[in-house]
């Protein structure tokens, strides 16, 4: 079933892009007044579709639980344009339960993929604006890495940064791994070359302005020239259209996953979702904590589902979702 959420500033307005988007067989399930200047939201679906599947599950509870995700949609502040097209995947929909509704929405519209291990035979190269969290997502990868029973390795080419080389000399003796230096992508060949093919090898990038056109190339140059795999790691909260247009320039790097990072100092996921339907990033894990052993976790449609819930605790809320508590 083909079930969308229109939003507009008048009623008038959402019933042409009904027509627009679902043609003139379109029904009408549900309208609201969204108060202020919000305008009004309209659901609507295909009336072909609907004899197969409301004839299996209640029309008023699927109603429901559309209009619950298109909540938590907009308590996250994802922009209607985006959000019309999230709910344009709600096919199928189990009305009995909200979350897995939810998680059937985001499989549709994101990939996701599994974090990175030694049996990828890749350097993993993690990117990203200053601040981002990138010498903290290196430490975490290297810790799973160890906690499977792995070897890793860390090199640092943001050594010049205030304390970076200190940090991550830090993260690598309370993991037990060895830590190198390169500051040129000649010199990160050598190490790379020097180094054991066994370990899971993390390298930690100085931080790139989204708008540092050279940067941004001396990236993808670096990460073509030793074959790496390049990870995206981006902060939670900040504007919609500003991570969106992050991830765009990193996307032009050959960059094709996305880590979301400080999902404990922030409850709204907007920005992040944005950028990952933007670059078209396969979602790869999360960082929900400061602490290196456990505090980066995998994603897939559910957990992130489970993520998108308000909660109260949301440090609390994020461990219990992940199962890392």
């Amino acid at each position: 079933m083909r079930l969308r959420s229109f939003t507009a500033e008048t009623l008038p307005d959402a019933m042409h892009l009904v027509r627009e988007e679902l043609g003139l067989d379109a029904v009408i399930l549900s309208t609201q007044e969204l108060g202020g200047a919000l305008g009004v939201k309209v659901m609507a679906a295909l009336d072909g579709d609907l004899d197969d599947e409301l004839d299996l599950q209640d029309p008023e509870s699927l109603v429901e639980t559309v209009d619950e995700m298109s909540e938590v949609l907009d308590y996250h502040q994802i922009p209607a344009p985006l959000a019309n097209r999230l709910m344009s995947n709600a096919s199928g929909l189990n009305a009995d339960d909200n979350v897995m509704a939810l998680a059937g929405v985001l499989d549709g519209a994101f990939d996701f993929a599994p974090l990175p291990t030694a049996a990828s035979k890749r350097p993993v190269m993690i990117v990203g604006p200053s601040g981002s969290g990138k010498t903290a997502t290196a430490a975490k990868l290297c810790a799973k890495a160890r906690l499977a029973g792995q070897q890793a390795s860390l090199i640092t080419m943001d050594g010049e940064k205030a304390g970076g080389m200190a940090q991550a000399e830090t993260f690598a003796s309370a993991l037990e791994i060895p830590l190198h230096r390169a500051d040129t992508a000649a010199g990160l060949s050598d190490v790379i070359a020097a180094s054991p093919k066994e370990p899971l090898i993390v390298i930690d990038t100085p931080g790139v302005s989204p708008y540092d056109e050279e940067g941004l190339r001396d990236l993808r140059e670096t990460a073509e020239e030793i074959g790496a795999t390049t990870l995206l790691v981006l902060p939670s909260g900040g504007d919609c259209y500003e991570q969106a247009e992050c991830a765009l320039a990193f996307r032009d790097t050959g960059t094709r996953y996305l880590i979301m990072t400080r999902l404990d100092s922030s409850r709204r996921y907007g920005g992040l979702l944005c950028a990952a339907h933007a670059g078209r990033f396969s979602l790869m894990g999360v960082g929900i904590s400061a602490q290196i052993g456990n505090g980066l976790a995998p994603i897939n449609p559910v957990s992130l589902a489970r993520l998108l819930q308000p909660a109260t605790n949301t440090q609390e809320h994020l461990s219990l979702v992940l199962g890392t508590q």
